[in-house]
């Protein structure tokens, strides 16, 4: 780290603590282009952080800066819905053809409370039943834990009420026959169940189809409904998102992420077009002109098969460069992967679930993650977390990012035999 960017932490820390630790986790940007970001001292690295997933098509992307200039000639004006917004519903029912009507919200907290509102109305009903990987995000009730049996769950983050708590019942991820126990005791109060299909809070873990299909089955036997959060998955895995690419059919669907571009917050709530769902009156304001805009660039470009064919390329060559890496160092470093989404890790075991989560080797990967960065690789600094792909990435990129990778393994093999 250079002298600027150092001075610049050293205030954070203390004139502004959350930019200040999450710069310690990653760094504080000054420009970003392409798939590298740049700190105060003009040092490039590589990201694989992704902007937590919405950079989907690389940073300084022309089309998304279009959008953005755009945007400031209609004046930036807020609290009216654009008419870009009608063109972004099209093509979201362009790219989600099973999903209908569209509601866009500023944020995907807005869209999440909405959802699970809509829930909530439509059966009567007033529990939420989630999985133990399911990514917790901007969803408050999401943060609890399993406390007891059948699920019964209590806060992670201190001034979330219990009671708050005591409305999400929490099931083991893959467990199917968890899921029916659950909802044999609470199904008659079951609003929704709530799937993350990649269980993010995990890092990456791929879900059976048997797994998908029971969840689906027993939801819909208790009469609650089914509810994808495809925040991270949406436009990512797909231009359906995990919807067409593990073939699923929800509910509900809620989108964020990539949907903005890595430009601007922005979230969506859809439904079953079988559904027939009227959303309600009690609707969130509209989201400001360049989220919309940003949504519909993004998008117009993902119009193009060959983006999700050039994302997973690249997945699966950094995918195999690794495992090339772990046999050649002798060392249990794992790659798990779904299309651009990947979560590496150092574990004798794949990660599957929360047991072989919490048996991950933590302690190296920060050792790992800290001398990537040293090599111009931006990597987490915790293990296994959801990392991304963009479509700025090209294969020189992750020749690179695997080089970084290597000189940290060899690092890493020198410290351990002194």
């Amino acid at each position: 780290m250079g002298q600027r960017a150092e001075e610049l932490l050293t205030q954070a820390r203390s004139a502004a603590p959350l930019a200040g630790r999450r710069g310690e986790d990653s760094l504080l940007l000054a420009k970003a282009q392409g798939c590298r970001i740049f700190d105060a001292d003009n040092v490039a690295y590589l990201d694989f952080l992704g902007g937590a997933g919405s950079n989907l098509l690389g940073y300084g992307n022309q089309y998304l800066l279009d959008a953005v200039r755009r945007a400031s000639t209609m004046g930036l004006a807020a609290g009216f819905h654009a008419a870009a917004e009608i063109e972004l519903v099209d093509l979201l029912g362009e790219h989600n053809p099973a999903l209908a009507p569209w509601v866009i919200t500023a944020s995907e907290s807005e869209a999440w409370l909405l959802a699970l509102r809509w829930c909530r109305r439509d059966t009567g009903r007033s529990f939420v039943v989630i999985f133990e990987g399911n990514r917790r995000g901007a969803v408050e009730a999401f943060h609890v834990a399993a406390s007891g049996p059948r699920g019964a769950s209590q806060p992670l983050v201190a001034g979330i009420s219990a009671e708050a708590a005591r409305q999400v019942r929490v099931v083991p991820w893959g467990d199917a026959e968890a899921l029916a126990a659950v909802l044999d005791e609470v199904g008659a109060d079951a609003a929704a169940v709530v799937l993350d299909p990649i269980a993010a809070q995990f890092g990456v873990i791929r879900p059976t189809p048997d797994f998908l299909g029971d969840v689906a089955r027993l939801t819909r036997a208790a009469g609650a409904r089914l509810v994808l959060d495809e925040t991270f998955t949406g436009f990512r895995l797909a231009r359906g998102g995990a919807a067409e690419a593990f073939g699923i059919e929800p509910d509900v669907a809620v989108f964020g992420g990539a949907l903005g571009g890595g430009v601007a917050r922005i979230g969506a709530v859809s439904w079953a077009r079988g559904l027939g769902a009227a959303p309600g009156d009690d609707l969130p304001g509209p989201p400001p002109p360049m989220a919309v805009l940003a949504a519909t660039a993004t998008l117009s470009v993902l119009r193009n098969e060959s983006v999700h064919q050039r994302l997973e390329e690249r997945g699966a060559q950094l995918e195999a460069g690794v495992a090339a890496l772990a046999g050649r160092f002798s060392r249990p470093l794992r790659c798990a992967r779904v299309g651009s989404i990947f979560a590496l890790a150092f574990s004798r075991v794949a990660v599957t679930d929360g047991n072989s989560f919490a048996r991950a080797d933590h302690e190296s990967w920060a050792r790992f993650a800290r001398l990537c960065r040293e090599a111009g690789a931006l990597l987490p600094s915790r293990s296994p977390v959801t990392s991304f792909l963009s479509h700025a990435h090209g294969d020189k990129d992750v020749e690179q990012v695997l080089e970084a990778m290597e000189t940290a393994l060899k690092k890493m093999q020198k410290e351990d035999e002194r």
